[in-house]
């Protein structure tokens, strides 16, 4: 049986795109629709939990979840 070491979502958001998740390291990585005029943004969020991936996996509104459980956790921008 093979271990899910990383996991990838595409998000239905007007303003997420995608998320995707290592299981080892616990780094949640976010990337956020840009503008017309603007690229992509990237974050990496630091000591997510699984339980909290699977909450956005799940969510009914992505936006307020990631907002009220994701947003006040250390990040990095790329």
């Amino acid at each position: 049986m093979t271990k899910l070491i990383k996991d990838r979502i595409n998000v239905n958001s007007a303003a997420i795109k995608l998320a995707e998740y290592n299981y080892e390291t616990k780094r949640l990585k976010l990337t956020f629709r840009g503008k017309h005029w603007t690229k992509d943004r990237k974050y990496i969020y630091l000591n997510v939990e699984p339980f909290i991936f699977e909450g956005l996996r799940s969510a009914e509104s992505i936006g307020r979840f990631v907002n009220k459980h994701i947003k006040p956790l250390t990040f990095e921008r790329l």
